[in-house]
């Protein structure tokens, strides 16, 4: 068994693992302590159970960020302990690992709605990958959850005078609720399956033109798979109540971050050509906000700028603003995407041709607003669409 190599996948996964929790099941003996040690060092509680009886017992005591179990085990095995599991807290999360990978075992796992899955060995670059994936669907359903406590406890404050504007905010709020639900419930599961049965069929499939068909499988799931999250990340931040955290970060280590993740997306398709323009300096802000919303648009460059795209990455200031210049070498903005470019679910014309709900750009401009700041979009005259955002240079800069 290989041991994990510190690359941006893991340095996420560390800044997400901080206060959580894993609950990790293995019969066999040096298995269980090789991998707890490994989970050790990136989370701050690791329970080990020997077994699936052992670990309903724990599970019934504590509450545990992930559980990661084996398949095959004496008595309760893998399957038996997650159906346990889901009677109690049905959204728990799972990952499972196991020596087996026939149908028999992996079916029942993607009917359960579990699709993170790893074979042993274990091949450690996926087992941290999909950790990270799960983790961050741990903290988005948290923070929801965390909000909905924050809006019932001020509800319950409110005076009898304003009860009926309450009656109308709990309404609106059930169902944005319920729509959050549903994108992560309702989506996420056959996701998990079509992804999970797509990577079962690749060994069977010989045919170069089935193949080919798998693989436009897997890329449309993967396309659904990007626009739940972006659906998830767009309710989340506008209705997350949680303040800014502004600290000094470098951007151009941002920038080559979030390059680095636009390639790790699409490992076989075109990479864009981030070209930075001057000096990027040091500035203050909130870096899990700002790097988002560069993805979305490095994303959104990406898709519409040709074949080799290229991106250009400029910082100025401009009177009471720091303005980030991102510029692109595609063919620009259509007119009804000028007029209609940071409307959510937008369903066509965003470029001269169109794909995806438009929840991209949109969701940059409410990280960007949610920052005190603007964004504004044009065509250059050389062709090629240019997007500004502004970010306040009282907040954002170095030493104000």
């Amino acid at each position: 068994m290989s041991t994990p190599v510190r690359d941006p996948i893991l340095a996420d996964l560390l800044k997400l693992a901080e206060d959580s929790s894993v609950l990790y099941v293995e019969d066999e003996d040096s298995v269980r302590a090789e991998v707890a040690e490994i989970l050790k060092s990136i989370f701050p509680t690791v329970v080990t159970a020997v077994n699936g009886l052992d670990a309903l017992q724990k599970f019934a005591h504590d509450s545990f960020s992930v559980v990661i179990t084996d398949i095959s085990m004496p008595g309760l095995d893998g399957i038996g302990l997650i159906q346990e599991i889901q009677k109690q807290k049905p959204q728990q999360s799972f990952l499972v690992t196991s020596a087996y990978s026939e149908a028999r075992h992996l079916i029942p796992l993607i009917n359960l709605g579990v699709g993170n899955f790893v074979l042993k060995p274990i091949d450690w670059h996926m087992f941290m990958a999909m950790l990270r994936k799960e983790l961050a669907y741990v903290r988005n359903q948290d923070m929801e959850q965390r909000h909905q406590r924050r809006l019932e406890k001020e509800v319950a404050l409110r005076t009898q005078e304003l009860q009926g504007a309450y009656f109308q905010i709990s309404r609106l709020e059930e169902a944005r609720s319920n729509m959050v639900a549903l994108v992560s419930h309702e989506l996420r599961t056959p996701l998990s399956g079509i992804l999970g049965f797509v990577e079962m069929l690749r060994p069977y499939v010989d045919k170069a033109e089935a193949k080919e068909f798998l693989q436009f499988v897997d890329d449309s799931a993967h396309r659904l798979e990007r626009s739940t999250k972006k659906a998830l990340e767009y309710a989340g931040i506008s209705t997350s109540s949680r303040p800014l955290e502004y600290h000094e970060i470098s951007l151009k280590s941002l920038v080559e971050k979030v390059a680095l993740r636009l390639k790790e997306q699409a490992p076989d398709g075109p990479v864009a050509d981030v070209h930075i323009q001057g000096s990027l300096s040091e500035l203050r802000c909130d870096e899990d906000l700002l790097q988002e919303a560069l993805f979305n648009l490095f994303e959104n460059a990406q898709k519409y700028a040709g074949p080799v795209p290229h991106i250009e990455i400029s910082l100025d200031r401009t009177g009471d603003w720091l303005v980030l210049t991102v510029q692109d070498s595609g063919p620009g903005f259509s007119d009804f995407a000028l007029a209609n470019l940071f409307q959510p679910f937008l369903s066509g014309g965003i470029m001269n041709h169109s794909e995806g709900m438009g929840l991209g750009l949109s969701l940059v401009d409410l990280i960007i607003l949610t920052m005190g700041g603007k964004v504004q979009a044009d065509n250059l005259p050389q062709g090629g669409a240019r997007v500004r955002l502004f970010l306040p240079a009282k907040k954002c800069t170095i030493g104000s």
